[in-house]
């Protein structure tokens, strides 16, 4: 079997501490010939180890799959993280699938990682193990923003915080967002601001703090600027439900049941509910002259 560089791991939001260890992986795959595998799992640990687990998926699996492709990852291999595979012990693991399907030649490993049951496959236990299964360990330090190693979580932080630039710095790209549109109660278009509801395509999938966003639309007709509303629009429904809602500006076409991803820009403000609907148009007139200036300027 044809010898490999490997690294095991969530990699959730593909940041920059991932990017990091993952550099090194291609790096070394590319001066020993070898090919670079990844092991990630299909969803999140936490929902499977926790009944309660809010969403918090920053990627979605296939989204996820597509930026390491393009980071040059060789094999990607997923592993349904169910209740079997959260019982596995870290010598189960390593001993019948990660040795006999991969022969590892490196194992690359950074500050959070760990498998098996408990946490317990972390880098002291692939050290013990290394000799007898012939194979070298590679311990990658993390980045740090600040004084604190980066990670998934402390993005999240930053996203329910409304902070979605620094969330975008430190995954190397804006934050994104995947679903299909539903057809919705047209409220938008009578106030002059038709939107496109966006139904996600994963319920895991973290919905950033609510507010008004200047975001990037993706549709089939192409690319445009939009003002993305988070929340529920307490001025003209009283439902309660989180929704989110985008205008997208210069563009009026009928794409109902039509895919639709969206790039979070910038946190233009709070929600907030007004005492009828004239003073929210005006506040929406004042979103759009704001995110056209942006747009005239500087947006990457």
């Amino acid at each position: 079997m044809k010898r490999c560089v490997i690294s095991i791991g969530n990699f959730d939001g593909v940041h920059l501490g991932h990017r990091k260890l993952l550099e090194r992986m291609e790096l070394i795959a590319a001066e020993r010939g070898l090919e670079s595998v990844v092991i990630t799992y299909d969803v999140p640990p936490a929902y499977t180890l926790k009944k309660d687990a809010k969403p918090v998926l920053l990627t979605p699996i296939d989204y996820k799959r597509s930026i390491l492709k393009g980071l040059g990852i060789d094999r990607i291999e997923v592993i349904p993280f169910d209740e079997d595979f959260a019982n596995t012990s870290a010598d189960s693991f390593l001993l019948e699938y990660l040795i006999p399907m991969f022969n590892p030649q490196m194992i690359i490993v950074g500050y959070d990682s760990h498998f098996g049951h408990n946490r317990e496959g972390d880098y002291r236990f692939l050290l013990e193990h290394a000799r007898a299964f012939d194979y070298e360990l590679e311990y990658i330090e993390p980045c740090l923003f600040g004084t604190e190693p980066i990670s998934s979580t402390m993005i999240r932080k930053l996203l329910l915080s409304g902070d979605i630039e620094t969330a975008n710095e430190l995954l190397t790209q804006p934050y994104r967002l995947f679903g299909k549109i539903s057809r919705g109660l047209g409220i938008g278009r009578e106030l002059g601001f038709p939107t496109a509801n966006l139904v996600l395509d994963d319920a895991h999938q973290l919905i950033p703090k609510c507010g008004i966003y200047l975001s990037r639309v993706h549709l089939a007709a192409g690319i445009f600027f939009g003002l993305t509303n988070i929340g529920t629009s307490p001025t003209v429904k009283h439902s309660g439900i989180v929704e989110i809602e985008t205008f997208v500006i210069d563009f009026d076409a009928d794409v109902y049941d039509a895919r639709m991803e969206i790039e979070l820009l910038k946190y233009l403000r709070e929600e907030r509910m007004f005492d009828g609907k004239a003073g929210l148009i005006k506040v929406m007139h004042d979103d759009l002259q704001k995110a056209r200036a942006i747009i005239g300027g500087a947006v990457s």
